[in-house]
This record gives C-alpha cells, structure tokens and sequence, in this order.
C-alpha cells in the first residue's frame, strides 16, 4: 500500500486513458479494456480518498484496513496484540 496521492492520481489518469484507447477497439478487446479502465481509476480513487482520510484524522493505512485493529500483525511494521 505505499504510494502518495500525487501517484494514485496519476494512475487513475491513466485508467482513464486505457478508457478512452478501449473504446477504439473491437468487441471483446474493447470491453476488457473498458473494465480494466474502470477498475484501475476506482481502486485508484478509493486508495487516494483513504490515504487523504488518514493524513487528516491521524490514523494509520494499516488501522483502516486491517480487521484486527490499530496493532495489526498482518501489515508490515504493525505490532503484535
């Protein structure tokens, strides 16, 4: 999960260029793409929108997204409960 805003931004800039490239192509080349697209900007959106939530209430990723908690042992760095 590392990476800054700037950089999931512009990822997402680029899921939007896969987009647009994808609706030049043929049936089943063209819907992947779209799909990919797709999927590259959401993920994109979402982690940025979560790294944003982070650096403004003071959490850390590893408390956002581990289903343990604050002290999570599946994340890099995270202690042990």
């Amino acid at each position: 999960m590392s990476g800054g805003i700037g950089v999931l931004l512009i990822s997402a800039a680029v899921g939007y260029w896969v987009l647009i490239h994808a609706a030049k192509e043929k049936a089943r080349l063209k819907s992947l793409g779209q799909l990919l697209g797709l999927v590259i900007i959401a993920v994109s959106l979402v982690m940025a929108a979560s790294k944003l939530y982070c650096l403004t209430t003071g959490q850390s990723m590893s408390a956002l997204f581990c289903p343990v908690g604050k002290s999570c042992p599946f994340m890099k760095g995270g202690s042990n409960p």
